[in-house]
């Protein structure tokens, strides 16, 4: 008999028959676990195999949401992996259909993240787990496009399962639901690339980021009162830096989260697992930021044997063909050098007005480079004054005069003390 004790459903506002005492087939219903969107998870007793299961319940008259029921067990019966939640059977009978899985009757880290955050290494250990199997769903072609604490399954307080494939879509790009108007995931999670284009696994390792977030400060980088301002936020502010929050959190660690919210998916990590050996690493050698490989602009120029010039951009690489174009370094010594070179506008600029200009050194003649060895083979080097060699005649002069002082004051300390000596015998 059908329990007509009316629950109602906060977030959509409808108004769902309870189901407990009622069978479901070969499943009985003791008790309503929770709610979300237009889903119910019960706690029911599997009578063919006596064992406790949850089942995930869905009225067959919402029909947009029925679909997205269907993928989920079909996303779920593909991934066969230790720390995904496996589906056990899947059923139809109306107005209902039902989707059973394990009981995890531990919460979820949801539930543990209300007290306090984790330590750093309780995180290592869960994000490991939750890395794996969102690689592994990856690897296979789903993305997830939900991940957030209360998707996390706590069997114990160090075993975890990814749950809730509920919004999961397959890489190839099939069929997908959308909302008119609606955030299609959770706010708080949300990646800001997906206010323009449809969800990637770059979107997914974002939520995961956000998720290490909260499990090492115990707080969301992003909040707001409504869902719009949160993902406002996700689009326009930068997160507050973990250490703010949590100053237990090390330099290398607050790095690793940061690259993991960046607003732009490349400079992400690219896999869940990357994501995970990097914190470790950092977990194991807190204080080592790892530096980031950024271009510097290019100084360099490729200038064409027949006359033209082009420039290089930063970061670009100049492919240059020996036999048509040749490189023009900045101090190429091809070039004839400048009427006053650097070094003597430095001493132009020191002594001022007080001495006159130095005459410029004499343009060498542009020769080839076999003439030019030739020549220099021939004439011996001039050796120029160096102002560097004076400063160093004379400090080694100090350092002499020094020497000598200190000797003679320790053979008038000598003095004394034996003349002293001698007279006190």
């Amino acid at each position: 008999m059908i329990d007509h004790t009316h629950q109602v459903n906060k977030r959509n506002e409808k108004v769902m028959p309870g189901l407990a005492g009622t069978s479901l087939g070969r499943y009985y219903i003791k008790e309503r676990l929770g709610w979300g969107g237009m889903s119910e998870v019960y706690l029911a007793w599997d009578e063919q195999m006596q064992r406790e299961v949850a089942l995930k319940i869905v009225s067959s008259t919402h029909v947009d949401y029925i679909e997205r029921f269907h993928r989920e067990a079909e996303a779920i019966s593909n991934l066969h992996h230790a720390h995904i939640l496996p589906a056990l059977d899947y059923g139809e009978q109306e107005p209902w259909h039902y989707l059973v899985m394990p009981y995890i009757g531990h919460g979820t880290l949801r539930d543990r993240l209300v007290n306090s955050p984790l330590t750093l290494e309780e995180t290592g250990a869960l994000l490991e787990q939750i890395a794996e199997a969102l690689q592994f769903a990856h690897d296979q072609g789903i993305i997830h496009r939900d991940i957030k604490p209360s998707n996390i399954l706590m069997r114990d307080d160090h075993y975890v399962y990814l749950a809730d494939f509920g919004l999961a879509k397959t890489l190839e790009g099939g069929s997908t639901i959308t909302q008119t108007g609606n955030l299609l995931g959770t706010p708080e999670y949300m990646a800001p690339e997906l206010a323009e284009g449809p969800a990637t696994t770059s979107s997914d390792l974002y939520a995961l980021g956000i998720l290490l977030y909260q499990m090492v400060t115990g707080q969301l980088p992003f909040s707001g009162e409504t869902p719009i301002a949160v993902y406002w936020k996700q689009l326009q502010d930068l997160p507050k830096r973990p250490s703010h929050v949590n100053p237990a959190v090390p330099p290398a660690i607050e790095q690793v989260i940061m690259k993991a919210l960046d607003k732009k998916p490349p400079r992400r990590y690219q896999s869940a697992k990357e994501l995970a050996e990097a914190y470790i690493h950092a977990l194991t050698f807190p204080n080592e930021l790892v530096k980031e490989n950024v271009s510097p602009p290019s100084f360099y120029s490729t200038t064409s044997m027949n006359g033209g010039s082009a420039s290089a951009s930063a970061g670009s690489v100049a492919h240059v063909t020996a036999q048509r174009e040749k490189l023009v370094l900045p101090n190429d010594p091809l070039v004839a050098p400048s009427a006053v070179p650097q070094r003597r506008r430095r001493l132009l600029r020191r002594r001022g007005s007080r001495a006159a200009p130095l005459p410029p050194y004499p343009a060498e003649p542009v020769v080839p480079a076999v003439a030019r060895q030739r020549v220099h083979a021939s004439q011996p080097k001039v050796q120029l004054p160096s102002r560097r060699r004076r400063i160093l005649y004379r400090r080694r002069n100090r350092v002499l005069i020094s020497l000598m002082v200190v000797l003679v004051m320790l053979l008038l300390v000598a003095v004394v003390i034996l003349t002293l000596a001698y007279i006190y015998k």
